[in-house]
């Protein structure tokens, strides 16, 4: 089994009440990435929401460049942007820019989206957009690899012309995807999937998920990475680790609370800390080394600054992870 790679995620939010104007905050996350790059992470990601208070960045593509700007090794990814609020020439003319700034460090992470209020924030339709998004994939596709705009579909109807620039022609598309039709869409258009979790149990069903749509379209994991997104935190002990993450993660939770529509509040005192893998860099390996046992990931990628982390919090955490964790993962 080949060692897994890692990864940092960075949405740019922070937790309400807003208490860094967002060009400091923003600088300041960029700085992150630079430090996550330095201590040795292979990846980070930046994700796409919309109409959110706590400034949750809307425009990953935009923040990859910057992130291109200010790197030279890691690998950029999206995770993701959600192509059916975009046209998907514009996602192509954006993702191939940003393979231009960086060397082709780019991974388009892409997935269509759930939210009713983005869609109606942008009026668009919620109805066909698993077809619009599947269009999409295809006309990106096609730009990259052909250099060509035309395009003739059911959603789509694109006159020919040149497209440039051309990023490399092994240039990756990685689908987000949770449900199992989800997941065999990602294993048919895609060159790898993106998946969310927190539960252990549910990264196990997911990937048994993964395992079987690769075995029903005659691929192959080694060619067709499972990418696990979560949420990880370490510091010197595991009361520490937890002083520092549960608000955080008590935050996140009740974001998605706020999105499901229910009324009571969730705090930290709801929260389970053996849900979360939060602790001494020594216990976060062990669990990572026992879930990988049974969910046998390729990358790993977490928030690299959660919501209300300060930023001493949050490089403390990537570099002893960086040092402690990975090399213990890897067996370095």
């Amino acid at each position: 089994m080949t060692a897994p790679s890692f990864g940092v995620m960075h949405d740019f939010s922070q937790r309400l009440p807003l208490t860094t104007p967002s060009a400091d905050y923003y600088a300041e996350c960029l700085d992150l990435v630079v430090t996550a790059e330095r201590a040795g992470f292979d990846a980070v990601w930046m994700s796409e929401h919309h109409g959110r208070a706590d400034g949750f960045a809307p425009s990953p593509l935009v923040s990859a460049a910057a992130i291109a700007a200010r790197t030279s090794r890691i690998r950029i990814g999206t995770n993701v942007v959600l192509l059916p609020l975009h046209h998907p020439l514009q996602v192509a003319e954006n993702g191939a820019v940003v393979h231009a700034f960086s060397g082709g460090r780019l991974v388009l992470g892409l997935g269509q989206g759930y939210s009713p209020h983005e869609f109606g924030l942008f009026g668009v339709q919620r109805t066909g957009r698993t077809e619009r998004f599947e269009e999409g994939i295809e006309i990106i596709r096609r730009a990259w690899r052909d250099g060509r705009t035309g395009y003739d579909g059911r959603h789509f109807s694109l006159p020919d012309g040149p497209f440039s620039p051309q990023p490399p022609q092994d240039a990756p598309i990685y689908v987000g995807a949770v449900a199992p039709a989800a997941v065999e869409r990602a294993v048919r258009l895609a060159d790898g999937m993106l998946t969310y979790v927190t539960a252990e149990e549910d990264l196990y069903g997911r990937y048994d998920t993964y395992a079987a749509a690769l075995a029903k379209a005659g691929r192959r994991a080694d060619t067709f990475p499972f990418v696990w997104t979560s949420v990880a935190h370490v510091a010197g002990s595991a009361d520490e680790a937890w002083a520092e993450a549960g608000p955080a993660l008590a935050y996140l939770e009740d974001q998605l609370r706020i999105a499901r529509g229910e009324e009571k509040p969730i705090t930290v005192n709801d929260l389970e800390r053996a849900d979360f893998l939060v602790g001494s860099p020594a216990e976060v390996a062990q669990r990572l080394l026992a879930i990988r046992e049974r969910a046998p990931f390729d990358h790993f990628a977490f928030w690299g600054r959660l919501p209300g982390l300060s930023v001493e919090q949050a490089t403390r955490a990537t570099e002893l992870f960086a040092a402690e964790v990975i090399p213990a993962v890897r067996g370095d």
